[in-house]
Order: structure tokens, then sequence, then C-alpha cells
């Protein structure tokens, strides 16, 4: 594992990484206003709506709109892109699925149908599972309202888990997984192996975990009770919302492996080393301290899993078969 001692050193970088994201979001969020129309939402993903971004950390954001889907980019946009630039100049990929116009509907239909590309399951569970704003906080939770209703329908009954959503959030986990190796093994233009390679093992990890325990600590509610609950802890960040499941006691090893991570990657040396190493390259210091700490992160999360979930919890069968 990584050679960082002490509880108060990883806490202390969970806890800047916060900081620093909030402190960013603030500035985000007054350099847009008044430049959006008032039914339009701009939503961030990643890093920053995790709260977990530092100095190198690129923003993820993009548009939903109300309005139909049109060839033409409303003169707004180009503008909202160019106050988050300025603030936050480390873009995210072109080839991915932010600093786009989704349509809200877009977002609530055809979920596991022919079209529902790696994109459209893409926004659709991060805005759900992670998603903040940047402009419109109440269109955000109005369409994260409409995305669980639809997940969880009216003939759902009591004691039930909320299957729908279950198999869509580990369906993503593993489109993520898929998607990974592709765009850095046969992709037109491959991307950082290391840096992504760490970042399954830890955040795409850590958000896997935040909606499948989210799920399942709602299995015997009523459905009305469970799109409430589920409301409540997706306005959460990933961590604060394990927290509210499990006790902060129980997710301190947890949290001691994932502020490990945060520290060496708030580090831009660290950061950049990562993004230049290839597959050839994995038996790297830095890459092996970080991957071997991923291990002893991943047998954490289990752990915290099994205790807070007994054999005899739905969740159990339901993630297998």
């Amino acid at each position: 594992m990584l050679n960082i001692r002490g509880t108060s050193l990883v806490t202390e970088a969970i806890e800047r990484a916060k900081e620093y994201s909030e402190q960013k979001l603030t500035e985000l969020r007054a350099s847009v206003k008044g430049l959006v129309p008032t039914d339009e939402m701009v939503i961030v993903n990643g890093s920053y709506a995790r709260r977990e971004a530092s100095v190198g950390s690129d923003i993820d954001f993009y548009v939903v709109t109300t309005k139909a889907k049109t060839e033409e980019e409303p003169a707004w946009v180009a503008k909202v892109i160019t106050q988050v630039e300025n603030i936050v100049p480390i873009e995210p990929a072109e080839d991915g699925a932010f600093k786009k116009i989704e349509p809200r509907e877009t977002l609530l239909q055809n979920i596991g149908g022919e079209n529902d590309s790696n994109q459209n399951i893409t926004r659709r569970m991060l805005l759900l599972l992670e998603g903040d704003w940047l402009f419109n906080e109440a269109g955000l939770k109005s369409v994260r309202r409409a995305i669980l209703e639809r997940y969880i329908a009216d003939s759902m009954t009591d004691h039930q888990l909320a299957l729908f959503l279950l198999n869509d959030i580990v369906r993503y986990y593993r489109t993520m997984a898929v998607d990974y190796e592709f765009k850095t093994v046969e992709g037109v233009e491959k991307k950082p192996w290391g840096i992504r390679n760490i970042k399954l093992v830890f955040s795409r990890k850590l958000l896997y975990a935040g909606g499948l325990f989210s799920v399942a600590i709602t299995a015997d509610l009523r459905r009305d009770r469970k799109i409430s609950e589920l409301e409540t802890f997706f306005e959460m960040t990933v961590i604060d919302r394990l927290i509210a499941i499990c006790g902060k006691i129980n997710c301190q090893q947890v949290l001691k492996s994932y502020g490990r991570f945060l520290n060496q990657l708030e580090k831009p040396e660290i950061r950049d080393h990562l993004k230049k190493l290839n597959r050839e390259q994995r038996d790297d210091s830095i890459f092996r301290d970080l991957k071997n700490e991923g291990h002893h992160f991943t047998r954490e999360l289990l752990k915290l899993f099994e205790r807070t979930f007994d054999s005899t919890h739905p969740i159990r069968r339901a993630i297998i078969f």
C-alpha cells in the first residue's frame, strides 16, 4: 500500500478536495448565472460533482434542455462554455459524453432499448448517481425525480428491490469497464492508460458502490418512500452517502484508502506521470503502489458491503443472479 501514514493525512486529502471543489463550483455557478435561460439546466459530473477535484482535474459538464434537439447550438451555450473554461481550463475528452446538449426527454426514454447508447446511459447514470448543478438546481431535482419514477414503476410492490434501477447501475458499471478497454486498446485515438486504470479501481468503483448500497438500503420501503429516500441519497456526494448508510466508523477503512488515492492524484507530477504510462509499464512503482492500494480498497468495500447487508438481504441474490 502507499507509504502514507496516519488517518489525519488521508482525511485531510478528502477535505482539501471537498474545499477546492466547493470553491470552484461557487465560481462556476456565479459565472454562468444570467447567461442561461431559466428553464434550461447546466449539469456537472465527475470529480467536481463528487467534491474530489484538484487543480489537475478536468470539468465534465453538459446542458439538459427542455426544448427539442436541433442541429444548431443556441448562442448562450458557447458563452457558458467560455465561462467554464476560464475557471477550469482542463476540458473533458472531445469524444466523451460531456460538453454537449441533451434534451430532457431523451434521459427518460428508450432505457435499455436498442438506441440506448453508451453516451445515453453514461449521462443518465451520472446525472442520477453524482450529478450536480451549475445552473437550475430545481431543474436537476425535477429530472432526477422523473428518472427515478421511470425506474421505480407504480406496479412495484412493497419489500421489493428497485431491480430495474439496480440492473442499470450494474450495466453502467460493466459498460465503464468495457469502454475503458476499448478506449485504451482499440480507440482511434488511444486514451491515457495508467490514470484511467487507477480511476476505474477507485472513483468508478466507489460510484458503483454508492448506487448499489442506496438501492439495497431502500429494499423494504413502499414505492413512494423508495423514490424519496433515493432522491435524498443521490443529492449527497458518494462519500457522504456511504457514511449515511453505513456509519462513519464502519466506513473508516474505505475512506482511509480512498483518501490515499485522492492525496496522490492531487499532485500534478503524479497525475502527469500516470497519464504517460502505457500497458507495458504496469510495473512502474508509482502505478503499482496505487494499484495495490486499489486492491486493498476493493477488499474494504466488500467488507463494508457484507457488514451492512447480511446474507439474507435480497441485494445478495440480486447482484449475483
